[in-house]
C-alpha cells in the first residue's frame, strides 16, 4: 500500500515526487500550484523513458486533502489493475 510518508508537499513545486509500488511507478507534480498532476506507468523504465501511451494521467487540487486523493488514487489504480503491474513487475529491460 502506498501512504503519505514521504510525500513533501511543498516538494511537488519543484522537482516533483515519484515512487514505485510493486510494478507500479508514479511521479507527481504540480506545474500551477493550483492542481497536483499524478502519472502512473508500468515498470521498468523511468518516467521519462516510457512511452507516452503507456501513462495515465489524473489532476487534484495542490492542497493537502489533494494529495490525500492522489495516494487514494495510486491505491485504487494499483488494486484495479494489478495483473498489469504484476507483469511489469516481472518484465525485463529489454
Amino acid at each position: 500500500m502506498i501512504t503519505k510518508i514521504g510525500v513533501p508537499f511543498k516538494g511537488l513545486a519543484g522537482d516533483g515526487f515519484s515512487g514505485s509500488y510493486k510494478g507500479m511507478r508514479f511521479f507527481m507534480k504540480t506545474y500551477d500550484k493550483e492542481n497536483i498532476t499524478v502519472y502512473v506507468y508500468p515498470e521498468p523504465y523511468s518516467f521519462e523513458h516510457t512511452k507516452e501511451e503507456l501513462k495515465e494521467t489524473i489532476t487534484f487540487p495542490y492542497t493537502e486533502e489533494g494529495v490525500d486523493q492522489c495516494i487514494n488514487w495510486l491505491n485504487e489504480k494499483y488494486e484495479k489493475d494489478k495483473e498489469k503491474w504484476d507483469e511489469a513487475l516481472n518484465s525485463s529491460w529489454e
